[in-house]
């Protein structure tokens, strides 16, 4: 056995102790290795993690997998029927026990769930149910309608009754989109006082929801009140009120994240209906693993939990769409006085599914509202065109400053010159584009040198000899070459190293186990890879676990705190730490600053070094920062 494998072993049976002498004192340990031989993949598949509710879902059902042994592989459908089929189709090629899925069609998924069983591999359904039964093991959801009239029941109460509203509904194709918009009228259309003046869907899309919202508001200048059927729509209904001056207008949301619950504590969002993802996505994993080893889930197909109204009393006692144990009364969060001198932010990146952005976005929307703005959070995925429309947008709602992770070195010069143009400054983070003096700010991490110092312990980890392939970002990002580059200015050096693939994965953790699947074939000595950033590492090392090949050395760029616990449980061998968090909150800082008094005090071009991490020092780092441990286990 490799020393690699050992590593892996020995962590596992660690972990697993822990587990068990935490969570289940009476089991005997001797059951418990059985879990992990009998693994194998779980496929985890949501519509789009920039909706922390589907994030959440799916990190929790894929830790949830891995406890009990299995390989998980987190995939993303994006609410595409075509594109859900093709990601079950690979799973079913790559010999997964199980899919767990929150599905993009009620009619739409019972094709490619058939097609799963008819291959001897069993879904379990989270979230969202399909319109036939029989054809998955599990369909596990809360009880929308219930969770929908007791948010409309709130929403009469804090209307008392009366005036004209607007729903914001959700995607037309999802039946929870219609029970949730059911249970609501149900309630409201009894009660006389209370006018509907619009109904629109915005496809639970907070950027969506800003736009019809900011168009409906044109025509009814006099509502009193929002329902939404999600939180990420009532995010951006109440960011278009803000933006029109109409604080003072209801909004309520349903989901129960935690972005709303701090909205309803701070007094803007208004109520919720918590949803219990992580009870759901943890049953959906244990009733998976039950069903691999018995047949049986011991449960019925369809099983329904009901939901919690979230009001200012209790929002503080749920945090990842769970109970915190807290029974504490909460505590309003008090405006501090520069919110008087406040506006709107926009904080723009590419997609939040990476964790990398997704922790940037929060942290650095999370600084501008404690300065006092209201921040608007929006997504690019690496399209330029869309980057120009969300500009144009942030423009148009007078936005006061744009934090950004652009979406191109050169195709973003002309949306940021837009923005200088109209009088509203730019902070660029992460990535650089090709032209000084539009930004004020461009704050990145010195991706030259994590590249090298990550080169060298990949070196090192190989014994400076052997063949290994590489991973390369988006060929339009200015940090994949650079990154590359250092990378080779190490290896290039090294007579001993030989590098047998060079292929984009594009960022992707799908694309990165599809890449290296293929990769895998042409050269199955292979004995090292290396990869652009952490989303393609994880892709990489899943696939070669699929494939028996786990003592393979794979190291990653960024610092996420997936990959911190993969190298923690010697799966992934090293990375290296990008201070996200840092960038993050000095792009906020020197917006507030920029928009007080017209300069930073800074240079634009500002470049942080970055941090190799190993399991010597990778339990000292979560959310892409220091979290104060000074040593690891």
């Amino acid at each position: 056995m490799s020393n690699k494998k050992f590593i892996v072993l020995l962590s596992l049976i660690v972990v697993l102790g822990m587990f068990l002498g935490a969570c289940q004192p009476a089991a005997p340990a001797a059951t418990e290795p059985a879990a992990a031989a009998e693994g194998g993949l779980v496929c985890v598949i949501v519509p789009g993690v920039e909706n922390p509710f589907f994030g959440s879902m799916q990190e929790v059902a894929a830790k949830k997998a891995e406890e009990l042994g299995y390989t998980t592989l987190k995939l993303v459908h994006n609410d595409d029927a075509n594109k859900q089929l093709e990601l079950i189709e690979s799973c079913i090629g790559k010999g997964a026990k199980a899919i767990i899925l929150d599905n993009a069609g009620a009619d739409a998924t019972v094709a490619a769930v058939q097609k799963a069983k008819d291959a001897g591999i069993p879904s379990f359904l989270v979230d969202r149910e399909i319109s036939k039964e029989g054809v998955a093991v599990s369909q596990i959801v809360s009880n929308n309608y219930q969770g929908a009239t007791i948010l409309a029941e709130e929403f009469a109460r804090l209307m008392g009754e009366k005036g004209k509203y607007i729903e914001l509904t959700g995607r037309d194709t999802d039946t929870n989109a219609h029970v949730r918009s059911q249970g609501y009228h149900d309630v409201l259309d009894a009660i006389s006082g209370m006018e509907m003046v619009a109904q629109q869907t915005a496809n639970w899309s907070q950027t969506e929801a800003f736009d019809v919202m900011e168009s409906l508001l044109q025509a009814n200048p006099d509502v009193k009140g929002v329902i939404c059927g999600n939180d990420t729509m009532a995010l951006g209904a109440q960011a278009a009120l803000d933006a029109a001056g109409m604080s003072d207008v209801f909004v309520v949301g349903f989901d129960g994240s935690d972005d709303v619950n701090d909205s309803i504590l701070a007094g803007k969002i208004d109520a919720g209906a918590l949803q219990p993802v992580a009870e759901m996505a943890i049953q959906a994993a244990i009733q998976a693993d039950a069903f691999i080893k018995t047949g049986t889930t011991g449960k019925p197909e369809k099983q329904s939990i009901d939901m919690v109204l979230l009001t200012g009393e209790n929002a503080c006692q749920y945090k990842g769409f769970a109970p915190t144990g807290s029974t504490e009364a909460c505590t309003p969060v008090v405006a501090e006085p520069a919110a008087a001198e406040g506006g709107l932010i926009c904080v723009i990146v590419p997609g939040v599914e990476n964790p990398f952005f997704g922790s940037m976005q929060e942290t650095a929307a999370a600084k501008a509202e404690e300065l006092g703005y209201t921040t608007l959070k929006l997504v690019h995925n690496d399209d330029a065109n869309k980057q120009l429309e969300l500009f144009e947008s942030c423009i148009g709602q007078g936005a006061k400053a744009i934090i950004l992770d652009n979406a191109g070195a050169d195709a973003t010069v002309a949306a940021v010159q837009a923005a200088k143009d109209a009088g509203i400054p730019s902070f660029l983070v992460d990535r650089e584009i090709t032209q000084e003096g539009v930004a004020v700010s461009q704050i990145v991490s010195n991706n030259y040198q994590g590249a090298t110092i990550l080169a060298e312990e990949f070196a090192r980890l190989m014994g400076e000899e052997g063949t290994y392939i590489e991973l390369t970002g988006r060929d339009t990002d200015t940090n994949a070459h650079v990154r590359s580059q250092g990378y080779h200015d190490v290896l290039d050096a090294l007579t001993g190293m030989e590098m047998v693939a060079q292929q984009t994965a594009n960022w992707s953790q799908t694309e990165a186990f599809d890449v290296m699947e293929s990769l895998l074939q042409a050269n199955p000595d292979v004995k090292g890879v290396i990869c652009g950033n952490d989303t393609m590492a994880l892709g990489a090392q899943a696939a070669l676990d699929a494939a028996g090949m786990s003592d393979v050395f794979v190291v990653g760029f960024d610092g996420s705190d997936d990959v911190n616990a993969s190298i923690l449980a010697g799966s992934i061998d090293a990375g290296a730490l990008q201070p996200v968090a840092e960038m993050a909150i000095q792009a906020a800082i020197q917006a507030d600053a920029f928009i007080k008094t017209g300069k930073t005090g800074k240079p634009e071009k500002q470049s942080i070094d970055m941090v190799l991490l190993t399991a010597e020092n990778a339990c000292q780092y979560t959310g892409f920062a220091p979290n104060g441990k000074t040593s690891c286990p």
